[in-house]
């Protein structure tokens, strides 16, 4: 009878690993929009900064990565959090700060000031997207929860980069960032829903919560690699388009068209019928993904630039919901897909930034090149990793 409790109590803990109401998902992927929120509207947020402060292109750049580095290192510090606090307290705290940062922003004037605001606002922007990463990794199929959370911020993404011009000629910057403060406080008051985490968990660490290293380093690697090659071909994109001679017009439209790509690579992955397993779509994903990358290369011109740009974002957010799966499945707690937040936020700052260095040719292809093989490694890894984990969990 002993034995029968004891077993069954460590069936409940798996169970309890799994908890994700409707109601919670809908709240975690809020969350997470509202975290991620300055990496989906990048080209529009600058574009208020700029309006707001006149600022120049370094400075610019300077604010983006001052916002996005902070919150990766918050990602990271909420990986080891998660164990730790009550995930509904961390998240309202999270929510706070972006509430706060916005409101700075309205009110900053000078650099060094911005900067400020947008550190306190990255701040809790990495905390509320740890948090919901690990809240939507608890869920049953995370694969697909992360491509309802992908569609989501596209859709909503693409729909407030094509309203921005005609916002920006109706009111102020300092008003816009006002509107993004308020438009947090619904979602902070949805936090009721958000799972609480592992303290609503009896015995967790009894079951699920064990963490599979070997799973966990060869996923996040995948994933840092990918992250920083995608975002290195991402970001340099519209200067190969403009290099090349293609009209402003045509690379806006082939930038537009790729990110409503990306909206249907992440909707087929959280379609995909869970016995066809992830390497045979991993592995099409980077071949297609190679694909888009070499067709930059030579002589571009304007509709094998949209359809490079289309090819990349839908390979892009096709794997992502499936890199997100694997990395759930490594720790059922949400240490790990909340770790692999912080490892692509950090893949996506860093492959522009090493990409930069092979540029003083004044060609494109040692990039194109590199990046390639990053990501063949990439998709490499990944698979093995997959393959690896089989051999060790026979079915």
């Amino acid at each position: 009878m002993e034995f029968k409790t004891a077993i069954e109590g460590m069936a409940q803990a798996e169970r309890g690993a799994r908890r994700l109401t409707p109601a919670g998902q809908v709240s975690a992927v809020l969350v997470g929009l509202i975290g991620a929120f300055v990496i989906f509207v990048t080209p529009g947020f600058l574009a208020v900064i700029a309006q707001k402060t006149g600022f120049d292109n370094d400075q610019l750049g300077y604010l983006a990565a001052f916002d996005i580095n902070a919150m990766g290192v918050t990602i990271g510090l909420s990986t080891f959090l998660l164990a730790r606090v009550p995930w509904r307290l961390a998240v309202s705290i999270g929510l706070a700060l972006v509430i706060a940062g916005n409101i700075l922003t309205a009110l900053a004037t000078g650099f060094v000031a911005m900067a400020a605001a947008r550190v306190v606002a990255g701040a809790g922007e990495g905390i509320a997207v740890g948090f919901a990463f690990a809240a939507l990794g608890r869920a049953a199929n995370p694969d697909r929860a992360f491509s309802i959370y992908l569609v989501v911020g596209a859709l909503c993404s693409s729909a407030l980069l094509y309203s921005l011009p005609a916002l920006q000629a109706a009111v102020s910057p300092a008003t816009l960032f006002l509107a993004n403060a308020l438009v947090v406080v619904p979602v902070a008051l949805g936090v009721r829903w958000f799972p609480e985490g592992s303290v609503d968990e009896t015995d967790i660490f009894a079951g699920a919560g064990r963490l599979d290293m070997r799973l966990a380093s060869g996923a996040l690697l995948g994933v840092f690699l990918f992250f920083f090659a995608l975002g290195a071909m991402w970001s340099y994109s519209e200067r190969i388009g403009m290099a090349h001679a293609i009209a402003p017009g045509v690379i806006a439209t082939g930038l537009s068209i790729g990110t409503m790509a990306g909206v249907a690579g992440a909707a087929l992955a959280g379609m995909l019928p869970r016995r066809w397993g992830r390497v045979w779509p991993l592995l099409l994903s980077g071949a297609a993904g190679i694909v888009s990358f070499l067709m930059f290369d030579g002589r571009v011109a304007a509709t094998g630039f949209v359809v490079a740009v289309v090819l990349l974002q839908f390979c892009w957010n096709f794997a992502q919901p499936l890199l997100s799966g694997i990395c759930a499945e490594a720790c059922l707690r949400g240490r790990v897909v909340c770790a692999m937040g912080s490892i692509q936020t950090f893949g996506t700052g860093l492959g522009p930034a090493a990409a930069a260095t092979t540029l003083a040719s004044g060609s494109f292809a040692p990039m194109i090149y590199a990046n390639s093989a990053i990501l063949a490694a990439s998709i490499a890894v990944t698979v093995l990793t997959i393959r690896a984990e089989r051999r060790r969990r026979p079915a």
